[in-house]
């Protein structure tokens, strides 16, 4: 039976039966300096690439072990999940960061007995149901149906309106959108007829 041809391992020219079981040392250093090559703006792209996949993924078992933990609390520290959990700080706060980017709990920083800690809080999730709407699109008015007549889109002041405004021409003082909102949770359509507004005290 013929013996097996070697093969030349290209990094370092050894010669190997099999070559895929060798792990080059020299290989490792030639791939190493490549990557201290990479500007910032080249790991920057890869560390957002890889921000994606962890956005979009599923979570993994140990992931899944410390969301329950944390939906059982409502409201746990740190210190204690990594308690409870049994996990070290730095496999805890990688986890930590995938269910923050996820959106599946928030974090904030609290000082506790003289020292910063993080308090996480599990967020709950909302069950939405979304109806089909019918929109009759030869009506030109159809845009303002679909929103059920938010104010403004016809208000005659939207112009002049901004935050700085002290008056009613202000989004988060406006009585207009108060009331369209209010109309919303009660499930009924809003209407306003700017034409019976005084204007004179909005010029």
């Amino acid at each position: 039976m013929a013996k097996k041809k070697k093969e030349v391992c290209q990094y370092c020219g050894k010669s190997f039966v099999y070559l895929s079981r060798h792990k080059c040392k020299v290989k490792d250093r030639i791939e190493g300096s490549e990557e201290s090559d990479k500007s910032e703006s080249e790991r920057r792209i890869e560390r957002i690439e890889e921000w994606k996949k962890d956005f979009s993924r599923n979570l993994k078992k140990d992931e899944k072990k410390i969301l329950d933990i944390i939906r059982k609390h409502k409201k746990i520290f740190f210190k204690d999940l990594m308690a409870i959990s049994g996990k070290n700080r730095n496999e805890l706060d990688n986890i930590i960061d995938i269910l923050s980017l996820q959106s599946k709990i928030k974090v904030t920083r609290e000082l506790v007995d003289a020292s910063w800690t993080k308090h996480i809080s599990y967020i709950e999730e909302i069950d939405v149901q979304v109806k089909d709407i019918k929109i009759d699109k030869s009506d030109k008015n159809f845009i303002i149906e679909m929103f059920s007549y938010q104010p403004c889109l016809i208000c005659p002041f939207a112009n002049k309106c901004n935050e700085t405004n002290m008056d009613n021409l202000n989004p988060h003082q406006c009585i207009w959108l108060t009331e369209w909102i209010y109309a919303l949770m009660k499930g009924e359509k809003y209407r306003i007829n700017f034409d019976e507004i005084e204007t004179e005290s909005y010029e």
